[in-house]
């Protein structure tokens, strides 16, 4: 008995260790990931403020395509909410908070299943000619115990889950076809090298 009441208090103690270096774990994450787009500024924005041409691009409905989505209000405008549910991405929706066309978006993340969970998503965009550079950053709270936990390995799932989500919007975007203005621009210059031969 008294082997048994030492390994028990033993076990008491680990865990009231553990308890107590899991509260001091980071309250916080944040996720940060860029890419550049062979695209202008505008034509990059286009497909980030309209939530609903997400799914042409979109890393979980690639991972989940038989997952439902719903919108709600204007693209590119306060209130404009995309809500979704499926069997591998869960449930939850996304409603933009507010956004500056061609710099900035910003949203707020609400996840009902598999888990309750609120985070912030940026995305901001520095017009490089006729090229952009995407940030996607992703920020939210820790919850105590499991959400600490979980913030061990969030990092490197969310930097994997961003890297393929900006590699395929870089890809649609830059399959889009050139504006109108951009193609006589094109073949504008394309006339002057036949003048000059």
């Amino acid at each position: 008995m008294k082997i048994l009441k030492n390994i028990g208090l033993a076990l008491a103690i680990i865990l009231v260790i553990a308890a107590i270096g899991i509260y001091f774990m980071p309250k916080e994450y944040k996720v940060a990931n860029s890419i550049e787009i062979n695209k202008p500024v505008d034509v990059v924005y286009a497909q980030l403020n309209d939530f609903s041409k997400w799914g042409a691009w979109d890393r979980w409905k690639e991972m989940d395509p038989a997952s439902k989505a719903t919108f709600e209000g204007s693209p590119g405008m306060k209130g404009h909410k995309m809500s979704w549910q499926g069997e591998k991405t869960g449930e939850g929706s996304m409603t933009l908070d507010w956004a500056e066309p061609n710099k900035t978006i910003s949203s707020e993340l609400n996840f009902v299943k598999p888990f309750k969970a609120e985070a912030k998503d940026i995305w901001q965009l520095e017009a490089m000619g006729d090229k952009t550079k995407v940030t996607w950053i992703n920020s939210g709270g820790l919850k105590y115990p499991f959400g600490r936990l979980f913030g061990l390995s969030v990092d490197k799932m969310m930097d994997k889950q961003h890297t393929k989500g900006l590699n395929n919007l870089k890809k649609y975007c830059e399959s889009l076809p050139a504006a109108p203005q951009q193609m006589a621009s094109s073949d504008s210059v394309s006339t002057g090298g036949d003048k000059s031969m």
